[in-house]
């Protein structure tokens, strides 16, 4: 008790000497709604670490990389900062961000007892960990259960392969009523997820390798719904978005996000679910991470350390957001997130968006990491179209990434 009590009067004659420490915290995720939310996670740090005080810096998404940027060439930048997966490769291999391994050592914290794994890796690079997940959303398959009880179909379990889900599909499928068995995009970002499940890997000893046959295989397994009818076509589809043909009962499962929970639930009028994603060679499912990390260059490392530790592990960050409904922090401890799984609201298997983190599948990330996407939905939509086989799509994606790496 004496030494408690020791250490309280030295902090806080150090508070009243000296002043607080006053961290920069920039972030994009606070707005437009949870500016509240983030000054009530910092008000509560504030309480457990009376020497330390946050200064927020809330920036809107489209305008953040710029600012964020021009923060670091005009040698202004904050002490702390949100940022996403893509962006976090660029920034760490510049070495601008405040390698973190030391410091777990120094405070004797283990990763391993409350982060997701491959959510945590997300945020190293090069073999030093340079930021903490803060939150995820990821991919699930939902399905109606009202259409599969109608056609005395079996729920999807997570052992299902692109096999079960196909076959469950075709007789899913009413062409006559209107309604099909299954909604995938066309897309980049199922694309790599998609080779993944197939065994496959987009970049290969730093080459785009997809000319294979899991890359032809992922090809064909996004675009093959369409041609044997069970999946709408654009023109099918009536200008809806397959969220809005869910919600419809006119598609009997969809691979889509977490995000769609409020929508599902608010709007649609039959019972439904979700399952961890099919897979075939393996499985895979892609997630959208963000992370906070640290300037490399701040003159607080250890307060600034304390922070984004608390912002992304804290039992009271992680009730908090489940209650605000502020995304799903990336963390594995069931006592965490015992709240939100005995949540009686849709979903019941909540679980299985935990699980899918097992599975998780990083998108492939370049220097201009953009151009990908540009290219692989290019290629993806001629074959789609019938204007290109799978295998003449893959070439022309291989050639293009490769130029842009210089192979």
């Amino acid at each position: 008790m004496k030494k408690l009590l020791l250490t309280v009067l030295t902090v806080s004659l150090f508070v009243f000497a000296f002043g607080a420490v006053e961290i920069t915290y920039m972030n994009y995720s606070a707005l437009p709604s949870h500016e509240e939310t983030l000054k009530l996670i910092v008000k509560e740090f504030e309480k457990q670490n009376p020497g330390i005080k946050i200064k927020l810096v809330n920036v809107p998404w489209d305008d953040y990389f710029l600012k964020l940027s021009t923060s670091f060439a005009g040698n202004d930048a904050p002490d702390t900062f949100e940022i996403n997966y893509e962006n976090f490769v660029e920034y760490a291999s510049d070495g601008l961000l405040l390698p973190l391994d030391s410091l777990n050592q120094q405070f004797k914290f283990s990763a391993n007892d409350i982060f997701a794994e491959k959510a945590y890796k997300a945020f190293s690079h090069n073999g030093v960990q340079y930021g903490f997940p803060e939150k995820f959303s990821t991919v699930v398959l939902f399905y109606n259960k009202k259409l599969f009880d109608e056609k005395k179909v079996a729920y999807p379990t997570n052992s299902w392969t692109w096999k079960d889900e196909m076959e469950a599909a075709k007789k899913l499928t009413d062409s006559k009523k209107g309604i099909w068995g299954v909604y995938q995009p066309v897309q980049f970002w199922e694309f790599y997820k998609v080779l993944t499940q197939a065994g496959g890997s987009f970049i290969t000893g730093g080459k785009a390798s997809l000319n294979n046959k899991a890359g032809i295989d992922a090809v064909n397994w996004l675009v093959d719904k369409q041609k044997l009818g069970v999946m709408p076509t654009d023109a099918q589809a009536g200008g809806l978005k397959s969220e809005d043909l869910f919600v419809a009962g006119k598609v009997a499962m969809v691979h889509t996000g977490i995000w769609m929970f409020k929508m599902f639930r608010d709007e649609s009028a039959f019972d439904w679910d979700i399952v961890v994603e099919p897979g075939m060679a393996s499985k895979g499912t892609h997630y959208f991470v963000d992370g906070v990390v640290a300037n490399k260059s701040t003159k607080y490392k250890e307060e600034a350390w304390k922070w984004i530790k608390f912002l992304t592990t804290s039992e009271y960050n992680a009730k908090l957001r489940y209650e605000k409904g502020w995304e799903l922090p990336a963390i594995s401890n069931e006592k965490y997130l015992e709240p939100f799984l005995t949540e009686k609201s849709k979903p019941l298997n909540k679980k299985a968006i935990f699980e899918s983190l097992s599975y998780s599948s990083l998108p492939p990330v370049i220097k201009g990491w953009s151009a990908l996407s540009d290219i692989v939905n290019k290629e993806l939509s001629d074959v789609a179209l019938g204007n290109k086989s799978a295998q003449d799509a893959l070439k022309a994606i291989d050639a293009e990434i490769n130029k842009k790496l210089g192979k």
